[in-house]
């Protein structure tokens, strides 16, 4: 079998989609050898280096195939004329691949030479492909949270997640809540989507080196006992909570904790949460360092007095999972899969109550035995994740599809 992996310009270093990306890669490259599968991975030149280092760690059978995106003036003009013939035909309910012929994009795609392309993201880089392929739907959130996204935004993912959802020959999601909510909103047949968990072994961080571990202990020797939250400043990931926390620990036990979050600051970080901030009796408390190197966030974990997740929705936790495997005190908020995955009652809290939330930092931040519990039950539940053979279930998910194409 011969696999097409879409990575894109993902970077190894990015936040968002980009961490599961990787660590799905480096799965698949340290099993491959022994199934009889080839890959080519479809990247741009920013991250062919790192690809390059992944594919000779595991001296995987599988070639690099370099996109490029820097069209000339007659590709970029086709591509436009491509996409307004495209909506015209669509309109007009006509099936044509006319359209596709003026987009340069499709030329790269459609000369490999692969029985199946897999998707890590939730939308391809082109639908109408001459092989199968496979998209990974994250999740559906703006169905859950509307008030999140603007129009436009929901407007782009319902008509380009239905249509991803459409072409696609599989659907690989994480967790069962997802699944579930594809067949709900979308009506989407069970037997098309595959639960693939999240590929728990993968889930490590580069620790820093001795050099870097004495930067970061100078960067941050101004704080003793701070809290983590690495996420970028979505509003669902609900950090004004977590500083409203702060603000109220403060109030009510005069206790001056110190919040580090890591991740990049969007327009929500700058319209809200920073506005807040201003006249908040807590700002010098709270220190937003944007996206840092993975050795930092690594020190960061090992050196912080508790991890929280106060998160509104998640389709699974990377933080959370990255606090568990490297036996950091952790808490996270009661939504979707988070409490499966702690699988401690003790340990999670409804992420809209700031009084409970506050009240679970005080113990975490006081009670020794408290926190050997959560460290054991940590140890306890990522060995039981380690267990789940996450290449198991891709492979079923390619066979199936394959199959189905052989079929047809």
């Amino acid at each position: 079998m011969k696999i097409g992996y879409y990575l894109g310009s993902a970077s190894l270093h990015g936040g968002g989609t980009a961490p599961y990306t990787w660590r799905i890669l480096d799965l698949l490259l340290s099993h491959i050898k022994n199934n009889d599968i080839e890959m080519i991975i479809l990247c741009t030149e920013e991250v062919q280096k790192d690809c390059i280092e992944l594919i000779n760690k595991y001296q995987a059978k599988a070639e690099i195939y370099l996109l490029s995106y820097n069209f000339n003036l007659f590709e970029r003009l086709g591509r436009i004329l491509g996409i307004v013939v495209g909506k015209i035909l669509d309109k007009l309910k006509i099936k044509s691949k006319l359209a596709l012929i003026f987009n340069p994009s499709y030329a790269q795609f459609a000369s490999l030479d692969i029985d199946l392309l897999h998707v890590p993201y939730q939308t391809p880089p082109i639908y109408d492909l001459p092989y199968p392929f496979i998209v990974t739907m994250h999740d559906v959130q703006e169905l859950h949270f509307p008030e999140f996204f603007t129009p436009e935004q929901r407007a782009y993912r319902a008509e380009n997640y239905w249509k991803s959802l459409k072409f696609a020959s599989g659907v690989v999601v994480s967790f069962n809540h997802v699944k579930q909510d594809l067949i709900k909103y979308f009506h989407l047949l069970e037997s098309k989507i595959y639960v693939c968990p999240l590929p728990y072994k993968q889930i490590k961080l580069a620790s820093p080196s001795k050099e870097e571990a004495e930067f970061y202990t100078k960067k941050y020797s101004n704080l003793k006992d701070f809290i983590l939250y690495p996420a970028q400043t979505w509003q669902h990931k609900n950090h004004l909570s977590l500083i409203k926390v702060i603000e109220l620990i403060k109030a009510q036990h005069q206790r001056s904790i110190s919040l580090v979050c890591t991740g990049k600051k969007n327009s929500f970080f700058e319209e809200t949460i920073e506005k807040h901030l201003i006249n908040s009796p807590v700002s010098e408390q709270v220190h937003f360092m944007d996206i840092v190197p993975e050795t930092e966030l690594y020190w960061l974990y090992k050196n912080c007095a508790l991890v929280v997740v106060p998160t509104l929705y998640e389709a699974g936790s990377f933080p959370l999972l990255e606090a568990m495997s490297l036996t950091v005190p952790v808490i996270c908020s009661s939504v979707t899969s988070l409490p499966e995955t702690i699988g401690d009652s003790r340990f999670i809290f409804d992420p809209l109550n700031i009084e409970q939330i506050g009240d679970l930092i005080m113990k975490m931040l006081s009670d020794k035995q408290l926190v050997k519990d959560n460290i054991k039950n940590s140890q306890s539940r990522i060995d039981e994740l380690n267990e789940i053979n996450t290449f198991a279930y891709i492979l079923n998910a390619w066979e199936k599809t394959e199959l189905l194409r052989c079929s047809s």
